[in-house]
């Protein structure tokens, strides 16, 4: 019983670093639409919770970099999914948002939809409090892409990372107090995750109100 268990891990973790090469390939084979860039607030949104997930725990982990992708995630990959796997329409989705998140306004909700339509680009303007990389598909796609050895081949490049962090544009509500985004981590194993975050201004400092789990592996 626990052979049968531990085969099906490794299958799983297999099934994973073989979507994550294929993901990144069509990312990079598909045709590049121009980016719009990253606003000031979503950069202090973004470090805000960074200091507070991340580097907050760096020590325990012996995390000594962040890894994060350059392109923003504006495709459909974390929607919700139908019987048929396919994903559901975002206005079901937002509804579902809503139901989790009682305190999640519709102002906010329909920002982060509106600066999604399109990717933006990812610059070295984050203030995570550690050492941190901006990594683009030309620099993963040797690893994911044409190499074999995917992750162990990944974190030979990017040693004591915390894998690869994509994140989505960022939504305000109308008065500026609350934020919303979505982020993704994949990593080695069964560690990556996605989720998305509320994070509220308090006294000028932004902190986290809720994140609302989406996937786990």
């Amino acid at each position: 019983m626990r052979h049968n268990v531990l085969v099906g891990k490794k299958l799983i973790i297999l099934l994973l670093a073989l979507l994550l090469a294929l993901l990144n390939c069509n990312r990079a084979q598909s045709p590049r639409r121009a980016k719009e860039e990253m606003s000031a607030a979503e950069y202090e949104v973004l470090s805000a919770w960074l200091r507070n997930k991340i580097t907050a725990k760096a020590r325990d982990n012996g995390l000594r970099q962040i890894v994060i992708y350059d392109t923003t995630d504006s495709d459909n990959d974390h929607l919700l999914r139908d019987d048929n796997g396919q994903p559901v329409p975002w206005e079901k989705e937002a509804e579902s948002l809503r139901r989790n998140a009682s305190l999640l306004q519709q102002s906010t909700l329909d920002a982060y939809s509106r600066v999604n339509l399109q990717p933006a680009v990812l610059r070295r303007s984050l203030r995570p409090s550690m050492d941190y990389q901006i990594v683009s598909s030309a620099q993963l796609d040797p690893i994911f892409c044409y190499h074999r050895g995917f992750w162990p081949a990944y974190y030979k490049q990017f040693p004591g990372s915390q894998g690869l962090i994509t994140f989505s544009r960022v939504g305000f509500s109308a008065d500026g107090t609350q934020a919303f985004f979505y982020y993704s981590n994949r990593c080695e194993g069964l560690c990556g995750r996605g989720e998305y975050v509320i994070m509220n201004k308090h006294d000028g400092h932004w902190v986290i109100q809720q994140e609302i789990e989406m996937s786990v592996s």
